[in-house]
């Protein structure tokens, strides 16, 4: 439903860290904020009534898109008397915040795959804006003995080919970090010899301390200034983050880009609030000068009383209203069974034992830190300071045990591709040449497997893939001259190509390109096997979960949400039960006998699963997974977050939970042991699953009726609309006429060896089922169909 760019983004983690501390407070609690960068001092009085006299003087429609003349001039005018800087009219645009501003200019000047170089810490949004203009952010670490600043030695090392600009943040969020003015100059020259646009974000420039005179990138020499845009605004120094106000200051040409965006998105900036910032800088200065006078305050005392707590480190900012203290010496320590092992640990700790929000450093690429932000009332700070000290003391070191890393693999494609089922050969044999092609000596990857006596050879350039398929399918005879039935070629890294599969049933050869997301991968090996098994060898695949309950086999078959995974769960528990399969099985008919097969040598299992059945964690967590989440940002569990019980947020590394996505690759004898797990099953029942307000509880189903259920294939998906996979099976690549009859064909073999029965959800409880399903499995039908 979404687009694929929403799955590389999240939502600021400092906006989300304010709402947890909103929502405290309206419980009761007394938390004291110390994570939104915004100040604290009201919007000065000349500033308010101006906007009141826009209101009242009806200035309430449409502007120009790009801004007003008389606040675009005001602009002017303060840059020049600032830094003694001359922009043209139509060098400037005003946009609903800085932010918008600089967003717009992303869009405005990346390509697909051009490269941002973004110092480290950066503010949060810098990389997601990159990355939603299909730009790549490349990062610099800063060090903190180095003032958090980059250096030219660092710059040049980071800038290739492919580097279109770099975002320079002065002062810094959230580090507090200025650049003198030679060292802009060192930075600047590298820039803009090497043909980049210098992005210089200078929202914070009115706020600097000791006595600090700050230099705009645009004042250094014509030369720079031709090659940078000037991002700055009115919320920080004036006070005015609500009013959203913002503006570009750069060449004419990308200004002209940004304004035909901004035209087709958010218009022009509020008509009141642009009057209100003529006023702002075009009137009186003096109310900035105390505000930096009480910020710089704020900051020695803050300063002084974090270097007073042991083992911490912090730098003294001379710039924005922030401070970035060193925390990590309290890593793995310990209150009350919470473990702090990170930065969101420890600003949940914070959070939840001292009543103080503070951002996690991890949020701006620098975990061992946190952001303190002192745009708060001294009462305030000195209350928060007292607090988190006394926090910190209570930590107690936590003894280090070897903890073994997970194994998982992220990718970067995290949903299905779309399958063309039905290639040409000419197209089959074009897509042949540009896999090899592809696909170098030191970059490929082949192994043929066994899959229901069907030979598949992987040929792929990505060791992800390769390892996944090693471990989920039992190896084929290692002879070289084995002839395999089918190739699948899985070709990561092919330039030209949107992410696509495709399949040639003439051939038996599938292509999967630009992807390294393994269950489409399995999916789509399990439909060339069906494809063959079912056209060669009349081998039925069912998709089910399938068990053994005292030597006889049961397949549950169904959708999602009609309680079928509850039901498989709960009967395993049983001791006489053996688990089969938990998703697909292969059967053979032999006289009047189903006997099913079990293909895999490992569960492929959604490690969601955990939120019902906490017991499968340790098996996980020794398991090859894919997609685990370990970055708050990537959660994607909604109810997770509207609990506020995150364990990422508790410090763990990882967290099963947070994603629909994730998978682990879990041995079967892990469950139970081998005796509880059994490869091959004679099927005597087959149970199928509905939920709806109407049908009966259960009833025993003719071969016709059952073979009709399980062709419509009805489910509801999850945004309530109903869909239709025939059979439940997804695995199924040709679904013509003459194939759909070929598993009406099977079932009907099936139904003369095993009796059908359908259970309803939606009128039954879960245990009403289970017993009915115990009474048929004892032999009392008439008892189970009451």
């Amino acid at each position: 439903m979404l687009a694929n760019r929403i799955q590389q983004i999240g939502f600021s983690p400092t906006l989300r860290i304010n709402a947890k501390a909103q929502a405290m407070r309206a419980e009761g609690i007394d938390v004291i904020d110390l994570s939104v960068g915004e100040p604290d001092f009201p919007t000065p009085e000349n500033i308010k009534d101006a906007g009141i006299k826009a209101i009242k003087e009806n200035f309430t429609k449409y502007t120009a898109n790009a801004g007003i003349q008389d606040l675009k001039e005001k602009i002017i005018q303060r840059i020049h008397t600032d830094y003694g800087v001359r922009y043209e009219v139509d060098e400037i645009i005003v946009s609903s915040g800085a932010k918008n501003s600089l967003y717009n200019l992303c869009m405005a000047i990346l390509n697909k795959g051009e490269e941002v170089i973004i110092p480290a810490p950066y503010w949060v949004s810098y990389p997601q804006m990159v990355n939603l203009s299909k730009g790549t952010p490349v990062f610099i670490t800063t060090r903190e003995e180095n003032g958090f600043k980059i250096t030219p030695k660092d710059l040049t090392r980071a800038i290739n080919s492919n580097t279109k600009a770099l975002i320079l943040n002065n002062p810094s969020n959230p580090t507090g970090a200025v650049y003198l003015r030679e060292e802009l100059e060192e930075i600047s020259e590298i820039a803009v010899d090497e043909g980049l646009i210098i992005i210089a974000d200078e929202v914070y420039d009115k706020l600097v301390y000791d006595g600090f005179r700050f230099f705009s990138v645009s004042s250094l020499n014509d030369r720079v200034k031709q090659n940078s845009v000037v991002i700055n605004g009115v919320s920080k120094a004036y006070s005015m983050t609500g009013w959203r106000i913002g503006y570009a200051a750069g060449p004419k040409e990308i200004i002209v880009a940004i304004d035909k965006i901004q035209s087709h998105s958010t218009s022009n900036a509020s008509s009141i609030s642009q009057k209100a910032s003529v006023e702002a800088f075009g009137g009186s200065q003096i109310e900035i000068n105390k505000m930096v006078s009480e910020f710089q305050q704020r900051r020695n005392f803050l300063h002084y009383k974090l270097t007073q707590i042991p083992n911490i480190s912090c730098h003294k900012s001379q710039g924005a209203f922030y401070l970035f203290p060193n925390f990590s010496s309290y890593y793995d320590h310990a209150f009350e069974g919470n473990q702090i092992r990170n930065s969101h640990g420890l600003a949940y700790y914070l959070l939840k034992h001292a009543h103080v929000a503070v951002v996690p450093g991890d949020a701006f690429g620098a975990d061992p830190f946190i952001r303190l932000s002192y745009a708060s009332s001294m009462e305030n700070i000195q209350k928060a300071i007292e607090r988190i000290t006394e926090a910190m003391l209570k930590l107690q070191p936590v003894k280090k045990t070897a903890r073994k890393p997970l194994n998982n693999t992220v990718t970067k494609r995290k949903e299905p591709v779309e399958v063309e089922p039905k290639i040409s050969l000419e197209m089959r044999d074009a897509l042949v040449a540009e896999s090899e092609a592809f696909m170098t000596f030191s970059n490929y990857y082949e192994w043929n497997v066994n899959i229901a006596g069907i030979i598949i050879q992987l040929r792929t350039n990505s060791p992800h893939l390769y390892d996944f398929w090693l471990e989920n399918f039992y190896p084929a005879q290692l002879e070289t001259d084995i002839e395999p039935h089918a190739i699948v070629y899985a070709v990561n890294w092919i330039t030209g190509r949107e992410p696509r599969a495709f399949y040639n049933p003439e051939t038996r050869t599938a292509f999967y390109f630009k992807s390294a997301y393994y269950p489409q991968l399995r999916n789509l090996v399990m439909g060339m096997v069906i494809d063959v098994t079912e056209k060669l060898y009349e081998i039925h695949a069912i998709r089910a979960q399938s068990l053994e309950i005292d030597g006889k086999g049961m397949l549950l078959i169904g959708s999602p949400g009609t309680g079928k995974m509850g039901q498989f769960s709960q009967l395993l528990k049983q001791p006489d039960v053996k688990l089969h399969s938990n998703d697909v099985v292969f059967v053979r008919y032999y006289g009047n006998e189903a006997l099913a097969d079990v293909v895999e040598r490992k569960l492929m299992m959604h490690t969601n699963f955990v939120e019902k059945y906490p017991q499968l964690v340790p098996l996980f967590d020794n398991s090859k997974c894919e997609n685990v989440v370990t970055s708050k940002e990537e959660c994607d569990n909604e109810k997770c977050k509207r609990e506020d019980n995150c364990r990422l947020d508790r410090g763990a590394p990882y967290c099963f939970s947070a994603s629909k996505k994730s998978i682990a690759m879990l041995d079967p004898y892990w469950l139970n042991g081998p005796e509880k797990h059994v490869k091959r099953s004679s099927v005597k029942w087959v149970m199928l699953f509905r939920k709806d307000p109407i049908s009966s509880a259960i009833q025993k189903l003719n071969a016709p009726d059952a073979i009709k259920f399980l062709e419509e294939g009805r489910s509801q998906t999850s945004l309530g609309s109903v869909q239709s996979v025939p059979f439940f099976n997804p695995h199924l690549l040709i679904k013509s006429m003459d194939r759909i009859d070929q598993q009406k064909r099977y079932f009907e073999k099936l139904f003369k060896i095993a009796p059908c029965y359908i259970f309803n959800a939606g009128v039954s409880s879960a245990d009403e089922i289970r017993d009915r399903i115990a009474a048929i499995v004892d032999g009392n039908e008439e008892a189970a169909l009451q």
